[in-house]
């Protein structure tokens, strides 16, 4: 994944559709994870 933003930006443009504010929410909250994922994955390595 690139950033965050990018992230929001290319969903509204596959969705066609301004994000809602808790669906925002919850893509920072996926974001986050997807993020202390690969943190632990690489440390594992």
């Amino acid at each position: 994944m690139k950033n965050f933003l990018q992230f929001c930006r290319e969903t509204e443009i596959k969705l066609g559709r301004k994000l809602q504010e808790d669906e925002i929410k919850f893509m920072q909250w996926v974001f986050e994870r997807y993020i202390e994922e690969e943190k632990n994955n690489k440390c594992i390595s």
